[in-house]
This record gives structure tokens, sequence and C-alpha cells, in this order.
């Protein structure tokens, strides 16, 4: 009788890390900073089986008993790894903020062929966009914004029991609703560089209808991005301070209160 009653303590224990890691995992190869394909699949999985180790102690008291049908138990993982892909696409909406403003500012600055492999979003992106992404995710490891990550994923478990419904509708309404305000915020946080090619423009218009022989493209386009990154860098602490307060109380809805 001991043996058996610990053969499914043991059980019952291999299961709730299962279904955390589920989860978690699922999260982690969304997650910013750690999400980068300069960091291996393996390590990434690796950090996921440690961070499940961690929490285990810490979310066991909602984890459900055992369902005993396989199909039941194949649909409780299946939510376990819904959630952790609402949860790693709502990340990464929250940091296509700053792609977004990157592209803006590569239109205003006329760099837009400037292009490099941004390991970030894994595909070719405008330099600026890649410079802005590598210092938001270096901002957030500075400023443990990604403690505060942690902290919703392990909240996660109140907010979304396991084994309960899941609000499918909320999770598509979110999802949208933070697609929106990422894509306003990339449009305030361009918004110098803007400015700043609307005036310039409107300035070499008005130079070619005065000096018609001036090839203004010419000249106009060297003062274009040299003007450009001098705005940039006059507001890049503003442009990342604006950034990480968004992505942090976004980040804060899904914390527990207390």
């Amino acid at each position: 009788m001991p043996s058996q009653m610990l053969r499914e303590f043991a059980a019952l224990n291999v299961f709730h890390f299962l279904l955390i890691f589920a989860r978690l995992g699922t999260v982690v190869m969304f997650m910013p900073a750690i999400s980068s394909t300069m960091i291996p699949p393996r390590t990434r999985l690796l950090l996921a089986l440690l961070l499940a180790f961690i929490i285990t102690p810490l979310v066991t008291a909602t984890m459900p008993d055992r369902p005993k049908e396989p199909l039941a138990l194949a649909f409780m993982f299946a939510t376990e790894i819904t959630v952790g892909l609402y949860l790693g696409m709502l990340m990464q909406m929250l940091m296509s903020a700053i792609d977004l403003a990157g592209n803006f500012m590569g239109y205003s600055m006329g760099i837009t062929n400037a292009l490099i492999s941004d390991p970030t979003t894994e595909q070719q992106s405008q330099l600026i966009s890649g410079f802005l992404n590598l210092a938001s995710a270096t901002l957030m490891l500075l400023t443990n914004t990604h403690h505060l990550i942690l902290r919703a994923i392990v909240d996660s478990y109140t907010l979304f029991t396991p084994g309960a419904p899941l609000p499918m509708g909320d999770f598509s309404s979110q999802l949208v609703t933070t697609l929106g305000a990422s894509f306003m915020l990339g449009l305030k946080l361009a918004a110098p560089l803007f400015i700043f090619s609307l005036v310039f423009n409107v300035g070499l218009g008005l130079l070619n209808r005065l000096v018609p022989q001036m090839q203004v493209f010419f000249v106009g386009m060297p003062m274009q991005i040299l003007g450009g990154l001098a705005i940039l860098s006059l507001s890049m602490a503003a442009i990342l301070y604006g950034y990480i307060q968004y992505f942090g109380h976004a980040v804060d809805a899904y914390l527990a209160p207390g």
C-alpha cells in the first residue's frame, strides 16, 4: 500500500510538472530577448525546464487532478499550450510597437533600403528597426522587466486555471486591442521623425521651385539621413523609456492583485 501511494504521488507530480512545462515552454519560445534566433532552441528548452522546476511548487495548488481518460488528458495539455501561445503572441505584439516605430523612422529618414537580418523578428528588417529591437531587449534585461514577465506567467495560473474552459473570445479581443495599441504607440514613437520628414520635404519642394536647375534629391538625401540620425540620437532615451513603460503597464495587467 505505501509503495502504491508513492507511485501515485510521483505520477501526479510528474503530471503537474509536464502540464506546467507545456504552458511555460510555449511562452519561452516567444518571450522577448529570449526568442531571438541568436539563442539556440535547445538553450530555450533547457531554460523552460529550469523555470518549470522553479515554478512548479508555486502553482501546485491550482493544478487539477490527473484525468483518467486519455482524450481528457490530451485536451488539458492542448489548453495549456493554447494559453502559452496566447501569452507569447501577446508579448510579440507588444514588441511589434518598437519594430513598427523603427520602420516608420526608416521611411522618414530615407534609408528604407538599408536592410539587415534582425534576429528578433527573424526576417529582413530596416536598420533602425534592428537597432531599436536590440536596444529595447537589452533595456528589458537591464531594468529587470523580464522578472515582470515571469511574475505574469506565474500569476496566469490564477487567471487561467488549468483544466478550466478558455475564454477564446476574450483572447481574440485582447490580441486585437493590443495590436492596435502597439500600432498607435509605434506612430507616437516615430512622431519626431515624421515631423522632421514633413518639414524637410516641404523645404526641398520649395527649393526645387526656386532653383529648378539644382538636383535637390542628391543634395537633400544626405542631409535628410544626417538630420534624421541627429533627431533619433536626441530622442532615443525618451523613445526607449516610453516603450518600456508601455510594455510594463501591459504586462502588469496580468499580475494577480497583491
